[in-house]
């Protein structure tokens, strides 16, 4: 994992991280009640007082990185892209005329 140890500990302190597998996602969709969606695996968190919690994360980074900015920082994760975002391309030395 790419994150600073200070980071780990942090949200280690305020969540549990752990990875929803194919098995608990099976046992949750053939009980699931009429209209709710299908649960999907991947990695999660819950706020370990019980208060919050995200999941569906593609790997342990992200769901560690939404949890710190979620719960440690108390606020939204920064570089949210959208499609409104507009990129300004910088053409370099080499492709100028």
């Amino acid at each position: 994992m790419w994150l600073p140890k200070e980071v780990v500990q942090a949200v280690d302190d305020h969540a549990r991280i752990y990875y929803l597998d194919s098995r608990a996602t099976s046992r949750w969709n053939s009980h699931r009640r009429n209209g709710e969606l299908r649960l999907l695996t991947g990695w999660c968190w819950v706020a370990r007082d019980g208060d919050d919690h995200r999941q569906g994360f593609k790997t342990m980074t992200v769901a560690y990185r939404d949890a710190y900015y979620s719960l440690v920082r108390l606020s939204k994760a920064p570089g949210a892209l959208s499609s409104r975002t507009r990129f300004k391309v910088i053409q370099g030395k080499r492709g100028a005329a």
